[in-house]
């Protein structure tokens, strides 16, 4: 355990919950697979194919290119910003900038599509020219709103550590600053800037509640309707594997991306990139250059729904559904952080099983909810073909349907999604815990167990939390894998707000629609303080 080569119970617990993992993850997308291409086909798939599977397809894009695109541009320059300038008030900036994560895209598209359709404020005040949010570019722009801090964390970290020799040199050269960005410190960042771009084109694919709101036909709304309005489980998880494969080339792409990368300095010592110190005008600029897209991807949608919340009585149900969504999120939270911290161990053993499995875990984050949903269902049903059998012999009685396992099949499905979410985090912690100071501890005759609680544990115990609670505000979120899976009755915030707003009762969706980010906004406080904090600890910040 202390150098992750020994052998003894803790790495073997460790690589058993590194397996747990990989088959939590993987097993909805090898259900999928094998239903997809065992199922019989029906007419529904193929009239599909014929009319709006091209359709799907075609907004797909199109919604994943806005949304990288606008992405692309804030996260970049706002990471460029807080990187390698100064100005008053950055280092607030530095970490109150990742809070939009905070807010669901489909919160946010409720909140703008009230107020710029005919008759709300905005046409109001514009005499009716500003543009309704709505169709594939508002989904793409709501995604590039509240998703950009995947390209802003990583652009940040990039261009804080990469080395001022190369950018010098084109300024030697006789390249002005934006020049000498664009001809070395940009190229640098690619592979970074790929990652984050790709988190946000999966983001962008996966969701439910933010095309279906606005009308932009994507492949997760063609999805939704093979399950629910044909009621094809075939159906649903061949189009599943459309977004399977989709995520499968993004992820790729993305992973060539970073083997192309090189990154050395020429004397084999690293000078940090000079931060311009900004003043006056061009500090205001700046500033306010980071104040827009909090503004409007986190300030002005909350205001609205809050105006809403105020002047509408609140929806029915409200305190369970925000006690189901609670719990669900804390359980997967904590189940996730334990399955992440015990990859995060069994990697330190470099042993091929560990790897694999850590492998076969990530799969998982690559995958849209609905899928997972599918995946989760196909799971149960086979499990339900192979008790039946055997509990009608025994007791005469058909045994209960799994299906309707309620709580437990919908932790299943937010742990097949974002359990992989914790393991980077866990990972990231536990290499600040070195071979020395395991050393150290045996030397003082501490035990395994003592080494974890009194050495590890304090200097790992930030990044697990962070695991945790970036799962605890994804779970929030999730939408159509709660529509797919939620028993009768059991409502979340997140399914009363989608309801109310389908039915075009915004009033009665806001106070919902409200509470997920006011409650997910204090764990990505921690995070996001807690990211920059170990930036600034490592001298990168």
């Amino acid at each position: 355990m202390a150098t992750g080569r020994q052998t003894g119970v803790l790495p073997d617990r460790a690589t058993s919950l590194a397996i747990l993992a990989a088959l939590v993850c993987a097993a909805p997308v090898f259900a999928v697979t094998w239903i997809a291409l065992t199922g019989e086909t029906g007419d529904y798939l193929l009239h599909l194919a014929r009319t709006r599977l091209p359709v799907y397809l075609i907004h797909s894009a199109y919604v994943a290119a806005v949304a990288a695109g606008g992405a692309a541009l804030i996260g970049t320059g706002l990471g460029w910003l807080v990187a390698r300038t100064d100005f008053p008030g950055r280092a607030v900036m530095s970490w109150v900038l990742i809070l939009p994560l905070a807010v669901p895209a489909y919160v946010a598209a409720y909140a703008w599509f009230d107020l710029s359709q005919a008759g709300g404020p905005l046409q109001a005040a514009t005499a009716g020219l500003f543009p309704t949010i709505r169709g594939s570019w508002g989904a793409g722009l709501m995604f590039a709103l509240v998703l950009y801090p995947y390209v802003y964390l990583l652009a940040r970290d990039a261009f804080t550590g990469q080395s001022a020799d190369a950018y010098h040199a084109a300024r030697t050269l006789g390249a002005g600053p934006f020049e000498a960005f664009r001809r070395t410190a940009l190229p640098m960042a690619r592979p970074a800037l790929a990652a984050g771009l790709a988190l946000v084109v999966m983001e962008s694919l996966a969701d439910y509640g933010t095309v279906s709101h606005l009308g932009a036909p994507t492949l997760s709304i063609g999805l939704i309707r093979a399950w629910s309005g044909a009621g094809s489980l075939v159906d649903a998880a061949r189009l599943s594997l459309i977004l399977v494969a989709i995520a499968l080339i993004v992820f790729s792409l993305e992973r060539a991306q970073r083997r192309r990368a090189r990154t050395h300095a020429a004397s084999g010592r690293h000078k940090p990139a000079p931060r311009f110190r900004l003043a006056g005008l061009q500090a205001l600029l700046a500033a306010l250059a980071c104040l827009t897209p909090l503004m409007l991807g986190l300030v002005i949608p909350l205001g609205r729904l809050a105006w809403l919340a105020l002047n509408e009585l609140p929806a029915t149900g409200l305190a369970a559904a925000a006690w189901h969504s609670l719990t669900l999120a804390a359980i997967s939270a904590l189940c996730a952080a334990v399955l992440g911290l015990g990859t995060a161990y069994a990697l330190r053993s470099r042993g091929i099983l560990a790897i694999a499995s850590a492998r076969a875990a990530g799969l998982g984050y690559a995958v849209p909810g609905a899928v997972a949903a599918v995946g989760v269902i196909a799971i149960l049903s086979g499990l339900q073909s192979l008790i039946d059998p055997v509990w009608r012999a025994l007791t005469g009685q058909v045994f209960p349907i799994l299906l309707t396992g309620g709580a437990a099949a919908l932790i299943f499905a937010y742990l097949s999604r974002f359990a992989a979410a914790a393991i980077g985090p866990s990972e990231a912690a536990l290499s600040r815990v070195t071979p020395a100071l395991d050393g150290a501890a045996r030397t003082l005759g501490a035990t395994r167990g003592e080494t974890v609680r009194r050495v590890h544990w304090p200097l790992i115990a930030g990044g697990v939390t962070s695991a945790g609670l970036l799962v605890f505000v994804e779970v929030l979120k999730e939408l159509p894998a709660t529509m797919i899976l939620r028993p009768f009755n059991y409502d979340t915030l997140a399914i009363i707000a989608h309801n109310y707003a389908s039915d075009e009762r915004l009033g009665e969706a806001a106070l919902p629609s409200l509470l997920i980010p006011l409650v997910a906004l204090l764990p990505m406080i921690f995070v996001a303080r807690y990211l920059s904090r170990t930036r600034s600890s490592t001298g990168t910040g």
